[in-house]
C-alpha cells in the first residue's frame, strides 16, 4: 500500500511539475513575440519619420535675397562645425535646395558628428545650420530649374499685367513668382502677330535657356525700361 501511495505522490508531483513548465514556457513566449512587435512598431516609426525627397515649385518671396559676404559664411559655418564637433551626438540632417525655380528637401538619415564634419568640409559652398530641435540643416543654391519646374512650369503675363511665372498654364492662376511690370502698349504694337497672345496663353520653360530667353525678350517691354527710352527720346 505504501508503494501504491508513493507511486501516486510521484505522479501528482510529476504532472504539477509538467503543468508548471508549460505554463513558464508559454508565458516567456507571449513576453518574447511582445517584446518583437514593440521594436517593429519603434522600426516602422522611425522608417516612417524620415521622408522622402520633397520637392515644391513655389516660390512667391520676390524680394531680393539677402548678401552674405563670404567672410561671414565661413564665420557661421566654422560656428556650425564647432557646434556638430564639441556635441559628438549623431543627428538628423536634411539637404535643402533652392533653385532658381522650385525647391527640394531631402532626409539625409541620422549622420554622426564626423560625417557631418567630413560632408562640410567637402561642400565648403553649402551653408549648415542647427534648428531648435537639434537638427542639421544643410542648404545650397543651384541655378537650374527643378525637375517639377521643368515639367510644369510656364511663363505668363498676370491680371495686372506682370511677367510672371506660373505652375501649369496661366488660366490656373498658381503663381510661382513675377518678375516686372510690362508695357502692355508697346507689346501689342511691337512684337510680331501671336506673340502676345502666345505670352496670354502661357510660354512652357523647360531649362534655363529657355528661362532666361524668355525674360530677356520680355525684359524690353518692362515699364521702367520703357520709361527710360521714351526720355533719351524727348
Amino acid at each position: 500500500m505504501k508503494r501504491l501511495s508513493w507511486k501516486k505522490q510521484i505522479k501528482r508531483r510529476w504532472k504539477q511539475w509538467r503543468r508548471t513548465v508549460w505554463a513558464c514556457t508559454i508565458f516567456g513566449s507571449a513576453c518574447l513575440l511582445a517584446g518583437l512587435g514593440i521594436l517593429f512598431s519603434r522600426h516602422m516609426q522611425t522608417m516612417l519619420s524620415q521622408p522622402l525627397a520633397t520637392t515644391v515649385m513655389a516660390d512667391v518671396d520676390t524680394e531680393e535675397p539677402s548678401h552674405t559676404s563670404p567672410a561671414e559664411v565661413h564665420s557661421s559655418q566654422v560656428q556650425v562645425l564647432q557646434s556638430i564637433r564639441a556635441s559628438g551626438i549623431s543627428r538628423k540632417t536634411h539637404l535643402l535646395t533652392t533653385y532658381v525655380c522650385g525647391t527640394e528637401t531631402l532626409s539625409l538619415g541620422t549622420l554622426s558628428s564626423q560625417q557631418l564634419e567630413s560632408l562640410l568640409k567637402q561642400h565648403p559652398d553649402w551653408k549648415g545650420r542647427l534648428n531648435s530641435r537639434g537638427e542639421v540643416w544643410l542648404e545650397r543654391k543651384v541655378e537650374d530649374l527643378s525637375e517639377l519646374c521643368k515639367q510644369h512650369a510656364y511663363m505668363g503675363i498676370s491680371m495686372d499685367g506682370q511677367l510672371t511665372l506660373f505652375e501649369g498654364p496661366p488660366k490656373k492662376e498658381k503663381v510661382i513668382r513675377t518678375f516686372f511690370q510690362l508695357d502692355v502698349g508697346s507689346m501689342e504694337t511691337a512684337l510680331p502677330e501671336g506673340v502676345y497672345e502666345q505670352l496670354q496663353q502661357g510660354i512652357r520653360v523647360q531649362d534655363m535657356n529657355e528661362y532666361n530667353s524668355v525674360i530677356s525678350t520680355f525684359g524690353d517691354f518692362a515699364v521702367e525700361r520703357t520709361q527710360r527710352v521714351l526720355k533719351q527720346q524727348y
